[in-house]
């Protein structure tokens, strides 16, 4: 599987390790708990993905073009021992050096500092990348766990994102901004 210079296939973050997606590991979510459990070599968290009609469009996007995994889904792993407790990852490669990222954590595993330890994983893995001047992700359009963690994380809220079928809120965090809170810790 093509990797981006100097980015792990699994990248071990201060909480959260990112392991990538591969057409196997969908084969495996799809199938179910047990199949992924089995295939990514850790028990897998109840809950662990409530998207489960996302699953589908993901592993055939990878199948056409296996080079997405390299901007495209992260499974995390968390604890001791590690367990499955979440997935997300990138919308995409870069465009005119934007990248989104998405993420999820199972119910019986948020408000534990997991989704905060993805989300600081995969800035490491985007702003590894050259290419990448800002990172965005989109929230529900309402105040939530979810723009907290963002803005925690550094990212600013840019306003309202309307595709004319959702509404979102729009959050974007530069490669500048970033650096500087990195430099800070």
């Amino acid at each position: 599987m093509p990797r981006r210079a100097n980015v792990p296939a699994a990248y071990d973050g201060d909480v959260v390790e990112l392991r990538s997606g591969t057409v196997e590991l969908m084969d495996a979510a799809i199938a179910g708990e047990a199949e992924l459990a089995a295939a990514i070599g850790h028990p897998v968290t109840p809950g662990w993905c409530s998207f489960t009609e996302a699953l589908a469009p993901t592993r055939e996007a990878l199948a056409a073009d296996p080079a997405r995994a390299a901007w495209g889904v992260r499974f995390f792993l968390a604890g001791e021992p590690l367990e499955l407790v979440g997935w997300g990852g990138f919308k995409g490669p870069p465009t005119k050096g934007v990248v989104e990222l998405g993420y999820e954590i199972a119910p019986s595993r948020q408000r534990q500092g997991l989704a905060s330890g993805a989300v600081a994983a995969m800035l490491a893995e985007a702003f590894a990348a050259a290419e990448v001047a800002m990172v965005i992700a989109h929230t529900l359009p309402e105040h939530n766990p979810s723009n907290r963690l963002l803005e925690k994380a550094g990212f600013v809220h840019e306003g309202v994102a309307d595709d004319g079928e959702e509404v979102a809120w729009r959050y974007g965090l530069t490669r500048a901004d970033w650096a500087r809170r990195a430099g800070q810790r």
